[in-house]
């Protein structure tokens, strides 16, 4: 089926005209209906879970902060509400404020209902294991499968292996034990946001119950957020103790993850983020 036929199919309407719009993993439209509307639709003529769980997660988000409405799903298309996009001189500080209200809502467990995927990679959340301890949570289901992945792959060498597998001991020293699980975006980097003149929105979302400090990993590594947004986090929901030493672990998974995804630009990016953890805990 089409793209044409899925918007009449969930929708009702049809399509005057289609702009492609190059997102990478999905085909991705710019759509005009008859009705004088536009929706943006994400596409992919495989069948799986991939849209209608980004569908859920959105409508998830969505209950606390800005996201696209969804207008239709299924295991093809996703379609969402189309925003036009426009300067926003409050940006920063909104996505600072929403972020804040998203980390609010907490969970029982570590993790989510349903696995989903960071970038290309698959993320398993433990679904049905009821983790209820961070560390535990954070090594298994995200540091050491990205370590397997690279090193099955020998995108990291055995000596950055032999060094980033004693971390694992460092984790009780790292990151506490009550730590809450906080609804997260995931994958929350300057290209997963959007704005029209009034509001922010979130988008491409790869959502889990987890620490909340790990949402901020992407905004160092690639920029594009300012001490607005910082600034009005902190406001709203005080940063941790601590929070700075923590960051090398947090841009850890993300930089595992790019080098999984991309190859071996991203070696640097591992290797720096290994030498600090070592280094601030005096692990030989």
């Amino acid at each position: 089926m089409q793209v044409e036929n899925h918007i009449e199919k969930h929708l009702s309407k049809r399509v005057v005209n289609k702009i492609s719009i190059g997102t990478g993993i999905f085909q991705a439209y710019k759509v005009e209906l008859n009705s004088g509307d536009c929706v943006f639709i994400k596409y992919q003529q495989k069948s799986d879970n991939s849209l209608i769980n980004e569908a859920k997660e959105l409508k998830l988000l969505g209950n606390t902060v800005n996201t696209p409405e969804v207008l239709g799903c299924c295991e093809h298309c996703l379609i969402l509400h189309w925003i036009k996009e426009s300067y926003n001189p409050n940006k920063q500080s909104q996505m600072g404020y929403q972020l804040a209200k998203l980390h609010k809502n907490t969970g029982k467990y570590f993790g989510f209902s349903f696995d989903n995927k960071i970038g290309k990679t698959e993320q398993l959340n433990a679904v049905g294991k009821n983790i209820n301890n961070w560390p535990d949570f954070f090594w298994e289901y995200r540091i050491l499968y990205q370590i397997e992945m690279a090193y099955e792959n020998k995108l990291l060498s055995q000596k950055h292996y032999l060094e980033i597998m004693p971390i694992k001991n460092l984790l009780g020293e790292i990151l506490s034990d009550d730590i809450k699980p906080s609804l997260i975006h995931g994958d929350l980097w300057s290209g997963n946001t959007i704005s029209d003149k009034n509001n922010t929105y979130f988008i491409d979302t790869a959502s889990y119950y987890g620490h909340r400090e790990i949402d901020f990993a992407l905004t160092f590594m690639f920029g594009g957020f300012n001490k607005d947004f910082y600034l009005t986090y902190n406001e709203e929901f005080p940063f941790e103790d601590g929070f700075e030493n923590r960051k090398p672990l947090y841009m850890l998974y993300h930089y595992l993850n790019h080098l999984n995804i991309f190859g071996s630009s991203y070696s640097s990016g591992v290797i720096k983020c290994i030498n600090k953890i070592r280094s601030t805990y005096r692990l030989n």
